[in-house]
């Protein structure tokens, strides 16, 4: 009985030395095997496409020309997750290899919440108020800002190494107005466009009605948008859409009316 145990006991150790041995000629083998091909998949959260598959695989092969000719021990994911996240459209990304040698690559697209239009330049910011060049593909369809805006966009910005400057710049103004009118979603559908004044003051024109609305700054939002609509509702809807130009906000506990 005894020769008969030690004899399992040999036994399943032999087999747990074979199964780790075959794993690790099998990992071997796999690192030895060549890259078959590159996929990309992009997800966009519901947002128009920036950038495509093509344009991303187009820069990795770029950066990377002999990717396709390389083992799968060659291959260095971070070095290609960097690459596609130097691209300004794509917030983050994950690099995999399959066991039949495919590099998997998956994106994530920023999420661009306001077009900024500054004298001759436009340009968007995202939903972490990070700067986002103009697409050739699409024009998304976000809030726009145009007026006096002061603020320039630094080159740490472009190359997304930081976020808006929240000191002397009307870029994070805006970016905060842009956020709190999406996480509002009775405001968001209403308006169209942020403008800043030349005193600085912030306007915001509705998408229906002639009229445009002044909120000032950006303090005591809730107070204000709650008078705007009482004038929508007591208000416009027995004098009518069309008998004022302009709606003023900025005052407390007050609304004042400009009539055309």
């Amino acid at each position: 009985m005894k020769i008969n145990r030690k004899y399992s006991i040999a036994l399943k150790f032999i087999s747990i030395i074979l199964v780790v041995v075959c794993i690790v000629y099998a990992n071997i083998s796999r690192g030895k095997a060549e890259i078959n091909g590159l996929n990309i998949n992009i997800e966009y959260n519901g947002n128009d496409t920036l950038v495509t598959t093509t344009a991303l695989k187009n820069i990795v092969e770029s950066k990377i020309p002999d990717i396709n000719m390389m083992t799968i021990n060659d291959i260095d994911r971070k070095k290609i997750e960097d690459i596609v996240k130097q691209n300004p459209y794509i917030e983050s990304s994950d690099v995999s290899v399959s066991i039949k040698g495919t590099i998997q690559i998956n994106a994530v697209q920023r999420t661009p919440i306001v077009r900024i239009i500054q004298n001759s330049k436009q340009f968007y910011l995202d939903n972490s108020g990070k700067y986002i060049p103009a697409s050739r593909i699409n024009n998304p369809n976000v809030i726009i800002a145009s007026g006096y805006i002061i603020g320039t966009i630094s080159d740490e910005m472009e190359m997304n190494k930081k976020g808006i400057d929240t000191t002397e710049n009307d870029f994070y103004r805006i970016y905060k107005l842009a956020t709190y009118l999406i996480e509002h979603r009775n405001l968001k559908p209403l308006f169209d466009h942020i403008y800043i004044c030349q005193n600085g003051d912030i306007e915001l024109v509705p998408k229906i009605g002639n009229h445009t609305i002044v909120i000032g700054d950006l303090n005591n939002l809730d107070e204000k948008f709650e008078n705007l609509f009482a004038v929508y509702n007591k208000g416009f809807s027995s004098i009518g859409w069309d008998s004022y130009k302009k709606i003023n906000l900025k005052f407390k506990n007050q609304v004042v009316c400009t009539k055309k």
